[in-house]
C-alpha cells in the first residue's frame, strides 16, 4: 500500500501543486496567447497525467496490473479526453469542445507513462 502510494501519490500532488500554480499564480499574470496556453491546454495536459496516476493505483490496489504500454495510455486518454470534450458540453452548459484539449489530455497520459516507466 505505501509503495503504491508512493508511487502514485507523490505525482498527483505534485500534479496538483501545478495546477494550483498554474491557476492562481500564473494564469492572473498573463494575457492573450499565453494566457489560453496556460489556462486551458496545460490544465488537460496535466489532467491526463492524474487520470493515468488514478486509473494506475485503483488497479494496483485491486490486485490488477497497472497500464504500462504506450497505446493502452493511448487509448485510456482518448476516452477520457473525448469524453470530456464531447460528452461534457451536452450536460454542462459552460463547457465546449475543443480537439487540442484531446490532443493535450493524451500528451499528459503519455508524458506521466514515461515518467513512470523511468522512475520504476
Amino acid at each position: 500500500m505505501k509503495a503504491i502510494l508512493r508511487r502514485y501519490g507523490l505525482p498527483a500532488l505534485i500534479i496538483a501543486a501545478l495546477y494550483a500554480g498554474n491557476r492562481f499564480l500564473l494564469i492572473p499574470h498573463t494575457a492573450g496567447m499565453l494566457h489560453r496556453l496556460l489556462a486551458w491546454h496545460f490544465a488537460d495536459f496535466l489532467a491526463g497525467g492524474l487520470m493515468l496516476c488514478i486509473l494506475n493505483a485503483a488497479l494496483e490496489l485491486s490486485g490488477r496490473r497497472p497500464v504500462r504500454r504506450g497505446s493502452s495510455v493511448l487509448c485510456f486518454s482518448l476516452l477520457c479526453g473525448g469524453f470530456w470534450e464531447l460528452v461534457t458540453p451536452l450536460y454542462l452548459a459552460r463547457s465546449t469542445g475543443d480537439w487540442r484539449d484531446v490532443a493535450a489530455v493524451c500528451l499528459g497520459g503519455l508524458t506521466m507513462q514515461a515518467i513512470l516507466k523511468r522512475t520504476k
